[in-house]
């Protein structure tokens, strides 16, 4: 009788204890979900490849899933859970416009579904061109077949409010990208420049990315360490952290600075302020620097302070792709109206950040 109740005993607590591990690992696997959404149906196919490869190899089980979306070109796009060294398949899609705003939502939804989480991260990897409207000579976000997506759509369609959203695209670390998603997302990763083709180097930056608490500094740091440490061209980099929670206090301080300030934008001299694009007309500018150069007897102090608040890192090396060099750089871009731009100023004129920003005082 003794022994069977000590089995029984047994038995009990191997099924208490498997039970609160049961209970311990589900809520490891509920802490975070990320998400990398390739939209890569275009030339970019073969770099997309390569990076997941990188995503697998930097992968290890820590109770964060790591999930891709995958659209390459020729391929039905798929959903698939990463591991180390391989990634399986969850869900396949027939062929569809990934650079659809509808389709990332819906995308992102079948991702919560299947995996419930605490937080939620985002990559958004593919072509980028800052805020430019799609059917402009750029291409905003995403390209497949030829579609792009407007950042104002993207963040309609985003159903959650994501801890963070790294942009693995070029020109996306403007402040009128930033100003459209603060209220999506905790942090933004982005590049003020454009990408060099081999994207973010996944197999340091996916180690972050699964920490119980990240370090978006060092996920940043580690961007630009690997393109500080090449050569020629290739040592081409910017790459800022954007805390969104200061980006309203940041948009009413350049508000009363425009109020405070008049000044004819047609007379002003563009290609006095630091360039951050290889255009030749240019688009994208060093966001600060326009602003000492445009309000220069002005008094700037809370607007910096509320710009260093919002800007938790950055870096640049010193030259862009043999172009141009970065003299200086505050971690956000931003536009400078061009005169015979009309459909390009008649769309600004749309951004949250153009009308929060009493750039309206301005043109």
């Amino acid at each position: 009788m003794k022994t069977n109740m000590f089995i029984l005993s047994m038995v009990l607590l191997l099924l208490v204890f498997n039970a609160c591990q049961k209970e311990e690992l589900s809520e490891i696997a509920i802490n975070r979900t990320i998400l990398a959404y390739m939209a890569a149906d275009n030339d970019l196919s073969y770099d997309a490849f390569e990076n997941l490869q990188q995503m697998e190899r930097g992968f290890s089980e820590t109770g964060v899933r790591l999930i891709v979306f995958f659209d390459q070109a020729d391929e039905n796009p798929c959903l698939a859970e990463i591991h180390p060294d391989k990634d399986v398949i969850v869900k396949s899609y027939p062929e569809l416009n990934s650079a659809n705003s509808d389709v990332l939502g819906s995308v992102i939804r079948d991702v919560i579904d299947l995996y419930p989480a605490q937080e939620y991260g985002l990559i958004l990897w593919s072509h980028g061109s800052s805020w430019m409207p799609a059917g402009s000579i750029l291409r905003s976000f995403g390209n497949d077949s030829g579609t792009r997506m407007n950042i104002p759509d993207l963040a309609e369609n985003l159903p959650v409010k994501f801890n963070f959203i790294l942009f693995d695209a070029c020109l996306m670390g403007s402040v009128e990208v930033a100003y459209e998603l603060k209220d999506k997302t905790d942090y933004i990763i982005a590049s003020s420049t454009e990408t060099v083709y081999t994207g973010f180097p996944y197999e340091q930056v996916i180690p972050r990315l699964i920490q119980p608490r990240i370090d978006f500094n060092a996920v940043a740091q580690s961007y630009f360490d690997y393109y500080n440490s090449q050569q020629g061209a290739y040592q081409s980099a910017t790459v800022s952290v954007i805390d969104t929670r200061y980006l309203s206090d940041l948009a009413s301080g350049m508000k009363q600075l425009c109020e405070n300030n008049p000044v004819n934008l047609q007379t002003f001299d563009r290609t006095s302020v630091q360039r951050l694009d290889v255009y030749e007309e240019q688009y994208v500018f060093d966001l600060l620097d326009f602003t000492d150069k445009l309000f220069p007897n002005a008094n700037k102090t809370d607007f910096i302070a509320q710009l260093n608040k919002t800007v938790l890192y950055k870096n640049h090396t010193s030259r862009f792709l043999m172009a141009y060099d970065i003299n200086t750089y505050c971690g956000l871009s931003c536009y400078i109206p061009l005169a015979d731009r009309n459909d390009l100023n008649t769309y600004y004129k749309t951004l949250k950040w153009y009308n929060d920003a009493g750039l309206n005082y301005l043109f």
